[in-house]
């Protein structure tokens, strides 16, 4: 939280202080755009007492950046790099009547910022607990000074600007839990709806996605289909090489299967060595294409003589209309695949299902 104490003194070297730097890092202020609230409290300052010129500025390692100015027209100057540095940092009210007189701001680069000599000025301290951070003040071009009441209400609009501060501080705290959570959330609707080895939809994840296809079939376009595909000779590779082989050999598989399908297509692990591939406004004819290029690249992946090689598929395929429930649906291409494995010749097992009447 700022705090608004009576004036501390601090030692040479506050403005290089890494501690006070981290305190102005942990606000997250410098290089921000400008917001109406930080711009009233400088036009008010300007106006209160009387001055062409306010701002809100902050004490960066090399420069003073500020997040509001009335009547500077620039948004930053260097850092006076003589010993005298730290001056604008040293009170909780600090006022110079005349600038060229005073050896702690007469060479502070503000006052020439954007072409202007600055004779006059009054700064209020921000702070973070015990680190000066920055400041409100007024500047004018000649000499002068300001009432009581005039330097009161600065210290109150120094408060009201720390209290700026600390409300965007909490709001960037509560914006970085909200974007963790959904983040959180997201990570977590991730792993329910994705299968963890492959990557690829689960089997939940397909259901519900095949039941909104089923719902949203319409006449202007292919009704869409779905494949299923289990993998011959997988149990050989489990047994033989250990289920660590036989892991990569799913995670191929995957791999293979985005490469022969869309974008758009929706692929799955129906469970142990079974993938499910649903494919919107697409007919039978399109389908098989993508169930024989399944084949040729598992033929390609797995070719004899490798490791896990002689890795094939049977696989069903059944188009979506018709149909009345996604267990119907499960059913008839479940059974073309069974009836693709038992097929016996040379090319793909490969069966499209009859369709329901």
């Amino acid at each position: 939280m700022f705090s608004r104490s009576s004036p501390v003194r601090e030692p040479a070297g506050v403005v290089s202080d890494p501690r006070r730097l981290r305190a102005l890092a942990d606000y997250q202020i410098l290089d921000t755009e400008r917001e109406p609230a930080f711009d009233g409290i400088v036009e008010l300052a300007r106006g209160v007492c009387g001055v062409p010129v306010a701002l809100v500025g902050f004490i960066d390692s090399a420069r003073q950046w500020f997040k509001a100015e009335a009547g500077l027209g620039v948004r930053e100057a260097p850092l006076d790099d003589s010993p005298r540095q730290d001056a604008l940092l040293e009170a909780d009210v600090l006022v110079i009547g005349d600038t060229r007189e005073d050896a702690r701001i007469s060479s502070n680069p503000l006052l020439r910022a954007a072409g202007r000599s600055l004779r006059f000025y009054a700064g209020a301290l921000l702070k973070s607990g015990p680190h000066p951070l920055g400041m409100l003040c007024v500047l004018d071009d000649s000499p002068r000074a300001l009432g009581p009441g005039q330097l009161e209400a600065l210290a109150l609009m120094r408060d009201q600007v720390a209290h700026l501060l600390d409300f965007r501080r909490h709001h960037l705290v509560q914006h970085r839990i909200v974007r963790e959570l959904d983040e959180a959330r997201n990570e977590l609707q991730r792993q329910v709806h994705l299968d963890p080895l492959t990557g690829l939809l689960n089997r939940r994840a397909l259901e519900s996605r095949l039941r909104f296809e089923l719902e949203s079939l319409s006449d202007d376009e292919p009704p869409g289909a779905v494949l299923m595909l289990d993998l011959n000779g997988f149990k050989r590779v489990n047994d033989t090489y250990g289920h660590l082989r036989g892991d990569r050999v799913l995670m191929q598989v995957a791999g293979l299967l985005r490469k022969a399908t869309r974008a758009r297509d929706v692929l799955g692990r129906w469970g142990g060595d079974e993938f499910l591939l649903l494919l919107p406004a697409t007919d039978l004819g399109q389908a098989r294409d993508v169930a024989e290029r399944i084949s040729q690249g598992l033929d390609r992946e797995f070719a004899a003589g490798r490791t896990g090689g002689g890795i094939s598929a049977s696989i069903g395929i059944t188009a979506l209309a018709g149909f009345r429930s996604i267990s119907d649906v499960i059913h008839t291409v479940d059974t073309a695949m069974y009836e693709a494995k038992r097929s016996e010749g040379e090319g793909p097992r490969i069966r499209v299902a009859v369709q329901p009447s």
